[in-house]
């Protein structure tokens, strides 16, 4: 995530204002990584980041894990990364 984040300021630097992150090759995300996508996709006014492509398979291992008194923040944490259903049209 580290390396990510510089790489977002580099290329904040060289002029770029928009990131897309695509997670679909994604096999494993720990928490440092679920944080840093949430610090990433909150944005700042600099640069606007977002992420495509999370899925739950991405964060079991993590969810596994954890202590049971996280894990209620740590799904409502996924879900900000989960894509959204399209709107009902009916």
């Amino acid at each position: 995530m580290r390396s990510l984040a510089n790489y977002c300021e580099q290329l904040h630097r060289s002029g770029l204002t928009e990131l897309h992150l695509q997670m679909t090759a994604v096999t494993v995300c720990r928490r440092a990584g679920l944080d840093g996508l949430l610090a990433l996709a909150a944005g700042s006014a600099s640069m606007a980041v977002s992420v495509d492509g999370a899925r739950w398979s991405h964060f079991m291992g993590l969810l596994s894990a954890a202590p049971i008194d996280e894990i209620q923040e740590l799904c409502d944490d996924v879900r900000r990364l989960l894509p959204r259903p399209a709107p009902d049209s009916g």
